[in-house]
C-alpha cells in the first residue's frame, strides 16, 4: 500500500491511540440501524473501529485525493462503507443521507474545526448525536459558562442547540505527526424544542452582539427590549446566559413584525 503523507495545509494529524479511537466509537453508541457520517477518513484508523461496530451504513467524507487509493483498498470488503470524495463544508448533507437521521463523528482538522461546528448546528435536525475530536482550546469554548474568558460566540451558538459534554483530553503524543496543541473529545446531543427557526439569522444576531464584546448592551440593543427581558442596560454580552440570548433574540424578532 502506498505510504500516506499528512498535509499541513489540511490540518492532518493521524490519531494512533487505539484506546482513544475505541472511546470515540463507544460514545456514539452505534446500533445496527444507524447511519454514520465520518468527517475526514484520512487513512481509516477511526473508520475501521466504527465499521467493526456494524452500523447500517458509514459515509466516509474525505477531501484529500491522495488518501483515496488507501481508503478504497482498506475497506473494499465492507459493504456498508461509502467513500464520499468531497469537502465536508461544501457537501449537501441532506441530499447525501436523503434527510435521514445520522450520527456525526470526526477527528476534525484544527484549521476548520469551528466552521464544521457551525455547519453541524445548521444541520441539527439531521443529527442524533455528534462526537468530535478537536483542539482543546475550542472544546473549552464549547462548554464555557458566562463570565469566563472562553465564553464566546461559538459557546453560545452551539450551546443554544446542543447539550455539550467534554469527554476527555488527548495528548499530542497520541497523533502522528504530533500537533503542537492538546486535543479533546466532545459529545453533542441536540436539545429539543429550541424556539429558534432561522438559525442563520440567529447566528448573525450573536455575531453582532459579540463584536466589541466589552461594550454595554444598551449600545447594541434597544433599551425597551432589555427592560422586557429583565436585563440590565449596563450588562455586557459575556454576562448573558443562553436563555438570555434566546429571550433577546425572540423579543427583537417580535419587534420587527409590522
Amino acid at each position: 500500500m502506498k505510504k500516506f503523507r499528512t498535509k499541513k495545509h489540511l490540518g492532518q494529524h493521524i490519531l494512533i491511540s487505539q484506546g482513544v479511537l475505541e472511546k470515540i466509537a463507544d460514545e456514539l453508541q452505534i446500533e445496527p440501524t444507524d447511519i454514520i457520517v465520518e468527517i475526514g477518513v484520512g487513512t481509516g484508523q477511526l473508520t475501521e473501529v466504527l465499521l467493526n461496530k456494524a452500523p447500517k451504513i458509514l459515509y466516509g467524507i474525505e477531501v484529500d485525493k491522495t488518501a483515496y487509493p488507501i481508503i478504497k483498498e482498506r475497506f473494499k470488503d465492507y459493504k456498508n462503507f461509502i467513500l464520499v470524495e468531497q469537502d465536508f463544508l461544501a457537501l449537501d448533507l441532506y441530499q447525501l443521507v436523503n434527510h435521514q437521521k445520522i450520527k456525526l463523528v470526526g477527528n476534525l482538522p484544527y484549521n476548520i474545526g469551528a466552521l464544521i461546528l457551525i455547519k453541524t448546528v445548521e444541520h441539527k435536525d439531521l443529527i442524533k448525536t455528534a462526537v468530535f475530536m478537536l483542539q482543546k482550546e475550542v472544546a473549552q469554548k464549547l462548554i464555557a459558562k458566562p463570565k469566563t474568558k472562553q465564553y464566546s460566540f461559538l459557546s453560545v451558538f452551539v450551546q443554544t442547540f446542543f447539550d455539550v459534554r467534554y469527554v476527555m483530553s488527548v495528548p499530542s503524543r497520541f497523533f502522528k505527526p504530533p500537533p503542537k496543541v492538546v486535543s479533546a473529545v466532545v459529545k453533542l446531543v441536540p436539545k429539543e424544542n429550541v424556539p429558534i427557526k432561522d438559525i442563520r439569522n440567529y447566528q448573525e444576531f450573536l455575531t453582532t452582539l459579540f463584536t466589541n464584546r466589552r461594550k454595554m448592551l444598551k449600545s447594541k440593543i434597544d433599551t425597551q427590549i432589555l427592560q422586557k427581558a429583565n436585563i440590565k442596560e449596563t450588562s455586557r454580552v459575556e454576562e448573558l446566559t443562553i436563555q438570555d440570548f434566546i429571550k433577546l433574540y425572540s423579543l427583537g424578532k417580535q419587534g420587527e413584525k409590522p
